[in-house]
C-alpha cells in the first residue's frame, strides 16, 4: 500500500495510486496544516487560527469533526493522525509528500560545486519546479501562522525560479531564463530581485534595448506596488547603460563563487564554521540581501547569530570584491564596554586602507563613506548593543552590503529584520554529534534527543555539551543527561572553557539594566523567576509589579526587545527553558521578595479561579484562607468569559499548584489544596484528566502535611475522578471508600452525601448497580435534609441513570423531570446539559426516537456551549445508538468516529473503550 500527499498546488491525497476526494475547504486546509508539521505535533490553537481568521465559539468542536473526516479519508492510514499533547500530528514518511521531494531536488541542485556546473543545476531546478501545480494549498484561504507558512512555501518556489534563471544565464540559456522571469513578474510585479535577474539575462543575451525597457518597466511596477522606484542595484545597471558601458553590466545579485577574493582586497572575516540546520535561513538571508543591501539578524543569547552572519558573509564574499570586513562591537561581551561609533568608524577605515593620522571624527566619517562607496564592500557588524550604536554607521555604509547581529530587535532601524531561533530537535542532535563525535550517538537516539532537549536546542549549549563529551570519552550520554536533569545545577554544567550559558545571559541583563526602564523590566523578570509560571501575561505582570497595564506592557516589551522572552500571543510571553532556569536563579537571591511575589501571584490565581468557578457552578460555602486579591485584577460577565480565562491560564494554574506542592511551606500547602477545589469541575469537564490527577495528587500530599482530614477527603475524591476516567477504576473506588470513611468520621453529612455521589457513579460504571442505587438514595436523602437543591438535582440525574440500566424507565423519567426543574430554576446550564443526555437515553430505551433526538440535540448544543467535552462524546455515543436503531448506519458511524476522536483527545480511557465497543457492535 502507498499513500501520497500534495501541497504544491491543490491539496491532494492518493491512496494506492487512487485519488481520494477530500471533504470541504477547511478539512483540506487542516490537512495542509498537518502536512506542514512534517510529522511533528501541531498545536490545536495554531490549527484553529489557520482555519478561521476569527474562530467561532464552535471552532474546537468543528476541528474535531474535521479530524474525524480526515481520518475517514485516510482509510487504512487513519491511525497516522493522532492527538498528541493538545495538538494533532500526522505521520508522513520520506517521499510521501511532494514538498519533501521538491526540497530534496533543490538541495541536490544547489549542492557543493553547483556554480561550476550551471547546466546540471538548471536541469535539476527545472525538475524541482515541475512538481508545482499552482500556489501552495491553492484555492484555500491563508490565516494566521498556517497562512504564513503557506506563503513561505510559495516564496521558496519563487526563490527556486530565480535560482533556475540564474543557472540558465550562467549556462548560456538566456531564452528560458527570460521566459520564466517574465512569467514570474506577471504574477509578482513588485519582486525587485526578479527584475534584477531579468535585466541581467537580457544583457547577457546582448539585448540592451530590451534590458533598458525592462528597467523602465521595473520602475513603473515598483512605483505602482510599493510607492518607490527601483533600488541601488538596478540604478547602477541603468547608469552603466546610459554611460554606454560595453558588455554585460555588473552582476546585480550576490552569487556564491568557489574562487577566492581578488588579491589585495581587505578581508577580516573570522574563519567560517559549518552550520547545521540553517539551510533555509541561509537561503532566506541571501534572498533578502538580493532585494536590499542591509539586514539585522536578532535573537536571544547563544542562538547562533554570529555563526549565521559569518556563513552568509563567506558565501557572499565573491560578489563583494572590494573587501569583506568584520567588526565586533562588543554589545554583549563579558567585561568589555560596547565600542563607540567613533571607534567603529576608525576600525573600518583602517581596514579599508584609510589614514587616521590627525583626522577629525567628521573627516574620518566622510572618508569611510567615500572608500566604502567606491568599491563593493561587505561588512558584518556583530554583537550590536542597540540601534544608536550603528545608526550613523549604516548611513556611512549605504552603498555596502551590511549584516548586523544583535540580541535586541533594533526595530527603529529602517532595514530588513530577521529573527534567529533555536534549532529543530533533529538539527540539535546533528550539532551535538558534530562536536562530540558521531560514534557517541550510535544506538542511543532517545538519549541524544533528551540531551538536545535539556540544552533547549540552543546552539551555544549544544556546543558546550558536545565539547564536554568530546573531552570526556568515558562519559555516556545517559550520564550527561543525568547531570543536566537537575534544573538547580543545569547552568553549572553548561560551561566549558570560555563558553558559559549563564555568563552569556548575565551580559544581556547587565546591558538591559543600563537602559531607561531596564531595572523595572529586570524586576519583573526576576519575579517571574520567583513564581515560575510557564507563561507571563499582562494581568500577572501587573500583579507581580503593582504597575499599571501600560507600564507592565512596556516592561514586557523591553524584555522581548532584549531577547530574554518570546512572544506567544497578544500580551503573552514565555521563556526559553534555559532562560527560565536563569530567571529562577536570579529569583532566589531575595527570599523576602520571593515570598511576596509568590503570595501576590497565588492571591491572583486563586481568587480569580474562584470567580471563574462561580460563573460555571457556584459554591455555597468556602473556608477562609487569606488568599484574597483586592481589588480584583480580572472579573467575568458570563460563564464563557470564565471558561476562556481558565483555558488560557490552564498551564499557569497547574504549574502554580505544582510549585506550591513542591515548596513544602504551610502557605504553599494551603494554596495547593484550595486551588485544586476551584479547578474542579473545569478540568474534568474539559477532559484534562492527567492535569486533574497531578493537581489533586499534589493537593492530597499537602492536605496530609497540614493534617486536614476534610481537605484530604476532597483531594482523594478528585484523584478518584481522574483515575476513573484514566482506566484505574479499582484504585478510584478504593480511594473513595477511604474518603467516605474520613467524611463519616468527621460527621459532615453534606460531604458524606457528596462522596456517596462520586462513589455511586464509579459503582454504576463497574456494573454494581444495586450498590450504586443504594448509595444514591442515601445521598439524596441527605441533600434534601440539607436543602442543597443543586446537589439534589445532580443526584436525581445519577439515580435515574442507574434506574435506566435496571430497566426502570418510568421511575427514571420521574427523577429526571424533577432534576430538570431544579437545574432550570438554579440556572445550572452545565447540569442541565447532562440531564438532557440522560433524558435522551431514556426515550431511546423506550423506543420513542423522535423525543430522543430532540433531547439529544439540545444536549449536544448545551455541551458545546459550555465546553463540556465529556458530555459531548457521551451525547454522540447515545445518538449513534438511536441512529443504529432507526437504520441510519452511516450517521451512527460518523457520530461514533467523532466521539472516538473526542474521547481520545481528552485522554478518557474508559470513554474510548466504550466508544470502541459501540463501533464493534455497529460493524
Amino acid at each position: 500500500m502507498t499513500i501520497e500527499f500534495g501541497l504544491l498546488g491543490p491539496v491532494t491525497l492518493h491512496v494506492d495510486g487512487d485519488h481520494v476526494a477530500l471533504p470541504g475547504g477547511r478539512p483540506r486546509l487542516l490537512l495542509a496544516g498537518l502536512l506542514l508539521g512534517r510529522g511533528r505535533r501541531v498545536p490545536a490553537d495554531r490549527l484553529l487560527t489557520g482555519l478561521w481568521a476569527d474562530p467561532p465559539p464552535s471552532a474546537q468542536a468543528n476541528l474535531r469533526t474535521y479530524v474525524t473526516r480526515l481520518r475517514a479519508a485516510l482509510g487504512p492510514y487513519r491511525d497516522r493522525l493522532t492527538w498528541v499533547n493538545s495538538g494533532y500530528a500526522l505521520v508522513v514518511e520520506p517521499g510521501e509528500l511532494d514538498l519533501d521531494r521538491f526540497e530534496s531536488d533543490v538541495k541536490d541542485a544547489l549542492g557543493p560545486g553547483h556554480v561550476t556546473r550551471p547546466e546540471q543545476c538548471a536541469d535539476l531546478l527545472a525538475a524541482a519546479l515541475r512538481r508545482w501545480h499552482g500556489e501552495a494549498a491553492e484555492g484555500l484561504p491563508h490565516h494566521g501562522a498556517l497562512g504564513r507558512s503557506l506563503d513561505a512555501l510559495d516564496e521558496s518556489r519563487w526563490m527556486a525560479v530565480e535560482r533556475y534563471a540564474r543557472a540558465c544565464v550562467e549556462a548560456g540559456r538566456h531564452q528560458p531564463a527570460v521566459a520564466v522571469l517574465r512569467s514570474l513578474l506577471a504574477d509578482q510585479p513588485a519582486r525587485e530581485s526578479a527584475w534584477e535577474q531579468l535585466v541581467q539575462a537580457l544583457l547577457s543575451s546582448g539585448d540592451r534595448a530590451e534590458a533598458m525597457a525592462a528597467l523602465t518597466a521595473a520602475d513603473a511596477a515598483l512605483l505602482g506596488a510599493v510607492g518607490r522606484r527601483a533600488g541601488r542595484v538596478l540604478r547602477e545597471v541603468e547608469r552603466d547603460l546610459l554611460d554606454g558601458a560595453s558588455g554585460p553590466a555588473r552582476r546585480p545579485t550576490p552569487v556564491v563563487r568557489d574562487t577566492p577574493p581578488p588579491e589585495g582586497a581587505p578581508s577580516t572575516l573570522p574563519p567560517s564554521v559549518v552550520l547545521v540546520g540553517r539551510e533555509r535561513l541561509l537561503a532566506r538571508v541571501e534572498a533578502e540581501l538580493s532585494r536590499a543591501n542591509m539586514i539585522v539578524l536578532h535573537g536571544p543569547a547563544g542562538v547562533g547569530k554570529s555563526a549565521l552572519a559569518g556563513a552568509v558573509a563567506t558565501r557572499l564574499a565573491p560578489s563583494c570584491p572590494g573587501g569583506q570586513l568584520y567588526l565586533d562591537l562588543c554589545g554583549s561581551s563579558p567585561g568589555l564596554a560596547p565600542m563607540t561609533v567613533e571607534e567603529a568608524i576608525g576600525s573600518l577605515l583602517r581596514a579599508l586602507g584609510g589614514d587616521r593620522s590627525g583626522g577629525t571624527p567628521g573627516a574620518e566619517a566622510a572618508e569611510l563613506r567615500v572608500r566604502a562607496g567606491e568599491r563593493r564592500v561587505l561588512v558584518v557588524l556583530d554583537n550590536v548593543v542597540d540601534a544608536g550604536q550603528v545608526r550613523r554607521l549604516l548611513s556611512l555604509l549605504s552603498s555596502a552590503t551590511v549584516i548586523v547581529t544583535s540580541r535586541t530587535t533594533l526595530s527603529t532601524l529602517d532595514v530588513t529584520h530577521l529573527a534567529v531561533g533555536a534549532l529543530d530537535p533533529g538539527e540539535s542532535v546533528t550539532l551535538l554529534a558534530r562536536h562530540a563525535g558521531p560514534e557517541r550517538f550510535t544506538g542511543s537516539p532517545r538519549q541524544a534527543e533528551a540531551l538536545a532537549a535539556l540544552c533547549g536546542h540552543l546552539p551555544l549549549a549544544l556546543r558546550i555539551v558536545g565539547a564536554r563529551l568530546a573531552s570526556h570519552p568515558e562519559w555516556t550520554l545517559a550520564a550527561m543527561v543525568a547531570r543536566l536533569a537537575d534544573e538547580q545545577y543545569r547552568l553549572d554544567e553548561l560551561s566549558c572553557d570560555d563558553l558559559a550559558v549563564r555568563a552569556s545571559l548575565a551580559v544581556t541583563c547587565d546591558v538591559l539594566a543600563e537602559r531607561p526602564g531596564g531595572p523595572e523590566s529586570l524586576e519583573l523578570f526576576d519575579r517571574w523567576g520567583m513564581v515560575r509560571s510557564p507563561v507571563l501575561g499582562l494581568d500577572l505582570a501587573r500583579v507581580l509589579t503593582g504597575a499599571t497595564a501600560r507600564a507592565a506592557r512596556a516592561a514586557l516589551d523591553r524584555l522581548a526587545d532584549a531577547g530574554l522572552v518570546e512572544a506567544c500571543g497578544m500580551d503573552r510571553y514565555r521563556l526559553h527553558d534555559l532562560v527560565r532556569i536563569f530567571a529562577m536563579e536570579r529569583g532566589r537571591r531575595d527570599p523576602a521578595a520571593r515570598e511576596a511575589a509568590l503570595h501576590a501571584a497565588r492571591c491572583y490565581f486563586l481568587d480569580t479561579a474562584r470567580r471563574a468557578r462561580d460563573q460555571i457552578r457556584p459554591v455555597s460555602r468556602r473556608p477562609s484562607d487569606g488568599f484574597v486579591e483586592t481589588p480584583a485584577t480580572v472579573t467575568f460577565a458570563h460563564p464563557q468569559e470564565a471558561l476562556q480565562w481558565l483555558e488560557t491560564e490552564r498551564d499557569n494554574l497547574v504549574a502554580a499548584a505544582r510549585v506550591a506542592a513542591q515548596d513544602g511551606t504551610p502557605e504553599g500547602d494551603l494554596f495547593a489544596v484550595r486551588l485544586c477545589a476551584e479547578l474542579y469541575p473545569f478540568l474534568p469537564m474539559r477532559g484534562y484528566y492527567h492535569e486533574l490527577r497531578e493537581v489533586a495528587g499534589g493537593a492530597l500530599r499537602c492536605a496530609r502535611r497540614l493534617g486536614s482530614r476534610p481537605d484530604e477527603a476532597t483531594s482523594l475524591t478528585y484523584v478518584a475522578v481522574a483515575q476513573s476516567r484514566l482506566g484505574e477504576t479499582d484504585q478510584a473506588v478504593d480511594g473513595l471508600l477511604v474518603a467516605l470513611a474520613l467524611r463519616e468520621a468527621d460527621g459532615d453529612l453534606h460531604e458524606v452525601a457528596v462522596t456517596l455521589d462520586h462513589l455511586g457513579v464509579l459503582l454504576a460504571a463497574a456494573g454494581r448497580l444495586d450498590e450504586a442505587r443504594t448509595g444514591f438514595l442515601r445521598a439524596l436523602e441527605m441533600h434534601r435534609q440539607g436543602d442543597d437543591r443543586r446537589r439534589v438535582g445532580l443526584t436525581l440525574n445519577n439515580l435515574a441513570d442507574v434506574l435506566l440500566q435496571l430497566g426502570q424507565t418510568g421511575s427514571a423519567l420521574v427523577h429526571l423531570r424533577e432534576s430538570l426543574r431544579l437545574r432550570r430554576e438554579l440556572g445550572d446550564e452545565l447540569g442541565l446539559g447532562i440531564t438532557m443526555v440522560t433524558m435522551g437515553q431514556v426515550y431511546a430505551r423506550r423506543g420513542q426516537y423522535r423525543q430522543a433526538y430532540g433531547w439529544l440535540g439540545r444536549a449536544l448544543t448545551a455541551a458545546r456551549a459550555t465546553g463540556n467535552r465529556e458530555a459531548e462524546w457521551r451525547v454522540l455515543t447515545v445518538r449513534a445508538e438511536v441512529h443504529r436503531a432507526t437504520g441510519q448506519w452511516r450517521a451512527a458511524r460518523e457520530d461514533l468516529h467523532l466521539a472516538l476522536a473526542l474521547s481520545e483527545q481528552i485522554g478518557d480511557v474508559n470513554g474510548t473503550r466504550e466508544v470502541r465497543r459501540a463501533l464493534v457492535v455497529l460493524r
